[in-house]
């Protein structure tokens, strides 16, 4: 059990910080939900290049955008045209589906942090439901999250202060990220922030309103069900449950909070509403 310098005390490995040496890490968290090892393993995986440049399109809401950018990730041979064939047909014959509606959450929107010397270390909230200390690096950064980013130094080239964007980190935190970690605890994020000149022109993740979240336990089909849980119980302004038939193939669960919501909720196929553009309702796609 590691040693808390100055506290006379040690501390149990379940709430430890792992240990660096020169950026290398030499002693992990130890995870009992096994959320550390997934995310080390999505990013020393044979497919990790290949969802780190699909994701940059998780959002978008405008087909012909989504499109325009799977050519080129097609033209460049990062994914097949059989695998895009593949999912563009999956929304065709769902294992399941549920289009029920809910209406929209205004959630907790009250508050503002106080920024740390090193924004990394800016403490976003320290969380009653779960006990777990939320920072900025927690929520942005490797080992704890597969596709990582600089606050710091994307929140301007993104036009955004550093302040607002943590600000809008901790809200995605206290409202999505926090209650699902409490009924899901093996849930990891896999990112957050991501630049403004990628991807999506419409999406939340530049201003800090949105996070990826996978499951170090759960199968495809959980997904779905899971999906059925966040819609009723989480307030949310966008919620994709998303899948692929490229890369890892492994599906996610995009989920935005802002300060007005809609509570929308859809479910995509490779980016794209797997049901046609403006569909609603979640469809279990497990089976493609």
């Amino acid at each position: 059990m590691p040693y808390i310098p100055g506290s006379g005390r040690l501390t149990d490995v379940f709430h430890s910080e792992n240990v660096f040496a020169n950026f290398v890490p030499i002693a992990l968290w130890q995870d009992p939900q096994g959320a550390e090892a997934a995310v080390l393993s999505a990013i020393s995986a044979p497919t990790y290049a290949v969802d780190s440049a699909t994701i940059e399109l998780d959002g978008e809401t405008n087909e012909t955008v989504v499109a325009v950018e799977q050519a080129k990730l097609v033209a460049s041979g990062t994914v097949t045209q059989a695998e895009i064939d593949t999912g563009n047909a999956a929304g065709g014959n769902p294992k399941a589906a549920d289009t029920a509606t809910v209406a929209p959450q205004e959630g907790n929107t009250e508050g503002n942090v106080t920024l740390a010397v090193s924004v990394d270390d800016t403490l976003l909230y320290e969380s009653q439901l779960t006990g777990i200390k939320y920072y900025v690096k927690t929520v942005t950064k490797q080992p704890g999250v597969v596709f990582p980013y600089d606050v710091a130094t994307l929140a301007p080239a993104n036009g955004i202060t550093v302040q607002e964007m943590c600000n809008n980190l901790r809200l995605l935190v206290i409202n999505v990220i926090d209650p699902i970690k409490k009924q899901y605890p093996d849930a990891f994020v896999t990112n957050t922030i991501r630049n403004k000149g990628n991807g999506s022109p419409t999406s939340q993740h530049p201003l800090g309103q949105a996070c990826d979240i996978q499951y170090s336990k759960a199968t495809k089909e959980d997904y779905f069900t899971r999906a059925q849980w966040i819609r009723d119980n989480i307030a949310y302004d966008q919620f994709l449950l998303e899948y692929k038939t490229t890369g890892s193939k492994n599906p996610w669960h995009h989920i935005s909070f802002g300060k007005s919501n809609r509570a929308q909720v859809c479910t995509f196929m490779n980016d794209k509403n797997c049901k046609g553009p403006g569909v609603t309702g979640l469809y279990d796609l497990s089976n493609a």
